[in-house]
């Protein structure tokens, strides 16, 4: 499953559930515990945590609250420094994807105010969700599975907030280095020109312009000077027009290939001036992913998405070059597309397809109170880092409380809740188990302890912590966690020593993925939108890697050994 994960060739909730079905057929799960991971705390806590985090995400509090600082922010480290503190801070109470998602779009916003590049600032916003995951419970899955184990050993879990004694200072470590180097490492991406044509804040669409619109008369010139729309191609008629651009006057029923924010062009359509991808008020934007087959295809040619009746109606695109209409754009690496259909349609294109989806610019209904939501989540937060409710309780009671205040439209919610992390998470609970009631673990933990001075903690969980993190670039954290949890467990109870130092251990080192493009979905998002090259993440996570290793160390040697 290592291998098969690691290859990236197969989705990733086949290969997990086609390892508990062998498994089971080589008699190493039993029949009551094949499915009782579905059932685990963590499993739970990780669809509670995704629920409350589409309320979250409705209300654009987050958002908000970047833009606000970003505006006042100034230079670009600045900026960078920002971004990534944000970036953090929401990564500690929900999935790091998530987290990702959620500011993805204000960051390609402030890089197109700020005429930067993006690859200035996607490698290290990745970077810094990954860290501030490692500060809470809810921080990653991979966290709540390492508690599990915690739970099984000792009969307690971790505290809320407890591993951010290790977390903490590895975050605050690793995002003042991101902000204080990676201007430099990235220079040579600034190199390239920011502008609004290649920015991927614009979004590209066509544009149909209404009988009495407000455009009508206005040249090319002055519709970008009024509405800031850039307009490409106009098509009257069904032919092209061609002449110079300060010629073109812009008429009823002309079809015009432009560009501008979507905030823009939303405007112009509510305003009755033109429209763009109809009238439907269902709409997602999606990234192209490395492992996207829509790579290379044009628009009208995207088929695959045809099946589930969605159309792409706006493309944001990172390449210069626009030719020909709409239809005739192709699809590339790293590329956002503005979806629209049915809401579940969307959602399954986009898997299908290996597109990411982001957070909704625009969502159904009223926007749930961002106070209100704010402080449910805050008191489910409390009661767990107090120990009053352990987590599933306690966010299982914010995820109702937020229902009956109107907060949350749960069956929505849950068309939305990324699932192949929660069969990912449900497989490998009982994999984990079984690693450890096979024996497999304990001979592992031998073979790992035999050439280690037992007598020194230090030496074994630092040797732990190091395995964790050689690992995690090529496996996905949750499996990391998974496997090595048990492993550590073994190695404790064999060198006679606590087993908490190794499972936080562990929990740090599996999300220590700075090292390649594939270790974790972020990086793979970030590399196709920013057009990253593999070795720009060796270059920059290297270094990151061994700053957070001894931090972690001298964290864990000060609290844990």
């Amino acid at each position: 499953m290592f291998a098969a994960y690691a290859v990236e060739r197969f989705r990733i909730e086949l290969v997990a559930l086609s390892g508990l079905a062998i498994a089971y057929l080589a008699g190493l799960v039993p029949l009551t515990g094949v499915f009782a991971g579905f059932s685990n705390p963590a499993v739970i806590t990780v669809v509670e945590i995704l629920l409350v985090v589409s309320v979250l995400a409705r209300t654009r509090a987050v958002e908000s609250f970047a833009v606000l600082i970003v505006g006042l922010a100034g230079g670009e480290r600045a900026v960078l420094a920002v971004l990534c503190l944000v970036g953090a801070a929401v990564s500690v109470f929900m999935n790091n994807i998530g987290a990702l998602a959620l500011m993805f779009p204000v960051t390609l916003s402030v890089c197109n105010r700020l005429r930067t590049p993006s690859a200035r600032m996607l490698m290290p916003l990745s970077f810094a969700t990954l860290l501030g995951g490692m500060c809470s419970l809810t921080g990653t899955p991979a966290n709540l599975v390492v508690n599990e184990w915690r739970i099984a050993q000792t009969g307690g879990g971790f505290g809320y907030f407890d591993l951010g004694s290790v977390g903490g200072p590895v975050a605050v470590a690793g995002i003042a280095w991101l902000v204080l180097v990676a201007p430099r490492m990235l220079r040579r991406h600034g190199m390239e020109t920011a502008s609004p044509e290649s920015a991927p804040g614009h979004m590209l669409v066509e544009l149909h312009v209404a009988p009495k619109s407000p455009l009508i008369g206005l040249s090319l010139a002055g519709a970008t000077e009024r509405y800031a729309v850039e307009v490409h191609r106009v098509m009257r008629d069904g032919v092209h027009v061609f002449a110079r651009r300060d010629d073109i006057k812009i008429s009823g029923g002309d079809i015009l290939l432009a560009e501008a924010d979507l905030e823009n062009l939303e405007a112009l359509q509510a305003s009755g001036a033109a429209t763009f991808g109809g009238r439907a008020a269902e709409r997602i934007e999606a990234v192209v992913t490395p492992e996207s087959y829509l790579i290379g295809s044009r628009i009208e040619d995207a088929s695959a998405l045809e099946e589930y009746r969605v159309t792409v109606i706006g493309l944001a695109s990172r390449r210069r070059r626009i030719e020909g209409m709409f239809g005739d754009l192709q699809i590339g690496l790293g590329d956002v597309l503005l979806l629209a259909g049915d809401r579940q349609a969307m959602r399954d294109a986009a898997s299908d397809a290996g597109l990411l989806a982001l957070l909704p610019r625009k969502t159904l209904g009223a926007r749930p109170d961002a106070f209100r939501s704010a402080a449910i989540f805050a008191i489910g937060v409390i009661l767990t880092a107090i120990g009053l409710a352990p987590p599933e309780i306690a966010f299982g009671g914010v995820v109702l409380a937020m229902a009956l205040t109107g907060s949350l439209r749960l069956r929505e919610a849950l068309q939305d809740v990324n699932w192949t992390i929660v069969i990912l998470l449900g497989c490998m609970i009982p994999l984990g188990a079984a690693v450890q009631d096979t024996g497999a673990a304990r001979v592992i933990a031998n073979a790992i302890v035999g050439h280690l001075d037992t007598t020194q903690p230090w030496v074994v969980t630092a040797t732990i912590l190091v395995l964790a993190t050689v690992i995690t670039p090529f496996v996905d954290n949750v499996s990391v966690a998974a496997v090595l949890s048990p492993v550590a467990a073994g190695v404790a109870s064999r060198a006679g020593m606590p087993v908490e130092p190794l499972l936080v251990a562990v929990a740090i080192g599996a999300s220590l993925d700075f090292l390649t493009p594939f270790g974790h979905h972020n990086n793979t998002v970030v590399m196709g939108a920013a057009g990253y090259r593999f070795t720009d993440f060796p270059r920059m996570g290297l270094p990151l890697v061994g700053l957070s290793l001894v931090v972690a160390m001298i964290a864990l040697w000060l609290f844990w050994i």
